[in-house]
């Protein structure tokens, strides 16, 4: 993604009072079910494509109301085979209040009647069909941030891509091919919506020869633009059945050749088990994304039970970082947040005694009185959608976190929360795909004459092949990949918690606070609160004195936080070891061909590492990624070895 300027909002819906008027009219128009079979899935060859159970990878120029969205999955659902999945990419500028979702959902599903009533050829449960994906798709509703943000639908057979930002930037970000183009807000992509000629060129760029398009047509100069950048218009004017009222419709096909700096996307199901070394957060959510995607996997755990390491804390935090140029730090954790959300949320949890998250809200206070003053100014700066982030004043975090002695201004974020890592993880790896290997460490990897990998675990015991290995281990992971160790450190972290809610101050139920450490009142059980941050240290022993620097933590929050803990020798706690990099971003990518790799995700690994688990087994399979592609290249392992070559290099030239 292109780094946003100072002062452009982060809120995506933001119109002027006759914008905001004229994208209405818009959305109106295409809130007809009926309709939008016509003009798009009829005019692309939809029905066909999914029944000859093709590769499907769809793009849509708007979003709006998602009628058209909820049109195609139905309708592939419905047609497709059982094993086809279908990828659809939306980019939407302005994208709808969430507020606005339980509204339209009764105007919808009315649509829906009329529609498929004129289908006696679809199932009958063919209505229910898409109450639940409607369903699915209000649930898992984005907050209002500029990027890209992934849903997994109808138990992951569809993966939605929905990018709120402008078309302009944010096409030349997908690394994906589409064999499908459905252009319904055609007033994104016409002057003066910024340079329509290099739009057009990227719209072909990542078409599929033969490809379809489908677009309204309200401007005499679209159907030119088209055909410039290589698209065959071979129908104009009203699709069967359509109002006269309606603009005239384009179809069209690609002419052009297969263009060069963009992935083919060709889907691909590696023929051997996928080996995932590593049981944490990171391990376990790329073992779960690729068993959902049909893959046999086995998890490798040096431990004895999964979440041995740093994913084995009572609870964490799931949360954004906010900064002025929305960086990839930024990036990252606002999406990541959003899919990991969606996921725990929409996972089937077993009867338990216990919550296993909450996403009920994280405030973070400004750390000092300078930080707070650049803070307040970023947020007036940046204006972001209140129901993600609001900066408020102490007075009104307090009303929130139910404490009366905070006394430092910060951020509020509605939809962030914790979650039990444990849990999460134990249920994710309960999936019949998934064979966790425990108390097996990887001391080596072999690939083999065919292309294959092998694994040898303490004791010199051989496993595989695999056609593909995850490499996921957290600090460990230099072990086995010996050109990584310069860029991972290892750095202790302890926690510590009573044993039961016998503390004077209670904060707001299940609503954590940060600052330079961060608490939780966990439901059923006491306070937990931390964490020390000791980089270079990979011991694992309690140890009082970081009780100690928790305590003083906890009371820079709130002074009362402190009052009524037991001392440092009756607390509870918990060492473990991150890995962190130099960047404070992960390292996720290809190491050698079948061999990829997911560490260095330090203190935020449960905010992203679900998120970037989809991007590597969207790689893995060959299909399209989830992640801007100037986003992923910041995360590349080889970064940190290109660095320092550039700079080697500047300093011979300066030596020269």
């Amino acid at each position: 993604m292109t780094h946003s300027p100072a002062g452009w909002p982060l809120v995506c819906s933001r119109l002027e009072s006759d914008e905001e008027a004229a994208v209405n009219d818009r959305r109106s128009a295409h809130c007809d079910l009926p309709q939008v079979e016509r003009d798009y899935l009829r005019g692309s060859g939809l029905f066909e494509r999914f029944a000859a159970g093709e590769a499907n990878s769809l793009l849509e120029l708007g979003f709006g109301t998602a009628d058209c969205f909820l049109a195609t999955a139905v309708a592939f659902l419905q047609t497709a085979p059982a094993g086809c999945q279908l990828d659809y990419y939306c980019i939407e500028p302005h994208p709808l209040d969430c507020r606005d979702l339980p509204d339209l959902r009764v105007c919808q599903r009315e649509s829906a009647r009329r529609w498929l009533a004129q289908h006696p050829d679809l199932d009958e449960n063919a209505l229910e069909c898409f109450e639940q994906l409607q369903g699915e798709l209000h649930r898992q509703w984005p907050d209002a941030v500029p990027g890209f943000h992934r849903r997994l639908l109808a138990e992951g057979r569809i993966r939605l891509t929905m990018i709120w930002g402008d078309p302009g930037e944010q096409l030349t970000e997908i690394e994906a091919r589409f064999v499908a183009t459905f252009l319904t807000d055609p007033h994104l992509v016409l002057p003066p919506a910024g340079g329509p000629g290099a739009l057009f060129a990227a719209l072909a760029q990542r078409s599929a020869p033969g490809a379809t398009l489908a677009a309204e047509s309200p401007d005499a100069a679209l159907p030119g633009l088209l055909e410039q950048v290589g698209f065959a218009l071979d129908n104009r004017g009203s699709a069967p059945g359509a109002s006269q009222d309606r603009p005239a419709m384009l179809w069209g096909r690609y002419q052009g050749e297969l263009a060069e700096g963009v992935e083919s996307n060709a889907p691909r199901s590696p023929a051997a088990p996928v080996a995932v070394i590593g049981a944490g957060m990171a391990g376990a959510s790329m073992a779960r994304l690729l068993a959902m995607r049909g893959l046999t996997v086995e998890v490798f755990e040096t431990e004895s039970s999964p979440a041995g390491g740093g994913s084995g804390n009572p609870a964490g935090l799931v949360a954004p970082v906010i900064s002025r140029d929305w960086n990839r730090l930024s990036q990252l954790t606002a999406s990541g947040m959003g899919f990991m959300r969606a996921q725990v949320n929409e996972t089937a949890w077993p009867p338990a005694k216990r919550a296993v998250a909450a996403f009920k809200g994280v405030i973070k206070l400004a750390r000092s009185e300078r930080f707070a003053q650049r803070q307040a100014r970023m947020a007036a700066e940046l204006l972001p959608d209140p129901g993600f982030a609001r900066w408020l004043t102490a007075e009104e975090l307090n009303g929130i976190g139910g404490l009366a002695d905070i006394d430092a201004p910060g951020w509020w974020f509605p939809t962030a929360g914790w979650l039990r890592p444990r849990a999460v993880i134990a249920q994710w790896l309960k999936h019949p795909l998934i064979t966790v290997r425990l108390e097996q460490s990887a001391s080596d990897l072999r690939r083999r004459d065919d292309g294959a990998w092998e694994i040898i675990t303490a004791g010199g015991r051989w496993h595989g092949p695999y056609a593909q290995v995850v490499l996921a281990g957290g600090d460990k992971t230099a072990e086995l990949a010996g050109e990584l160790a310069p860029w991972i450190e290892p750095c202790r972290g302890q926690v510590s918690w009573t044993g039961s809610a016998n503390t004077t101050t209670a904060l707001a139920p299940e609503i954590p606070i940060m600052r330079e450490g961060y608490a939780v009142d966990l439901p059923g059980a006491g306070r937990l609160f931390g964490a020390s941050f000791h980089p270079g240290d990979a011991s694992r022993v309690l140890k009082e004195t970081e009780h100690d620097e928790n305590r003083q933590r906890l009371a820079s929050i709130a002074p009362s936080l402190a009052e009524g803990l037991p001392p440092a020798s009756q607390l509870q706690g918990r060492a473990s070891v991150r890995a962190t990099t130099p960047d404070r971003l992960p390292i996720v990518g290809a190491l050698a061909p079948g061999l990829w790799v997911s560490t260095g995700h330090g203190a935020r690994g449960l905010t992203w590492s679900a998120w970037l688990a989809e991007y590597l087994v969207s790689r893995i399979t060959g299909t399209p990624s989830p992640l801007p592609r100037s986003l992923a290249a910041g995360l590349e392992p080889q970064r940190f070895a290109q660095r320092e070559a550039n700079r080697a290099t500047k300093g011979h030239r300066r030596g020269r």
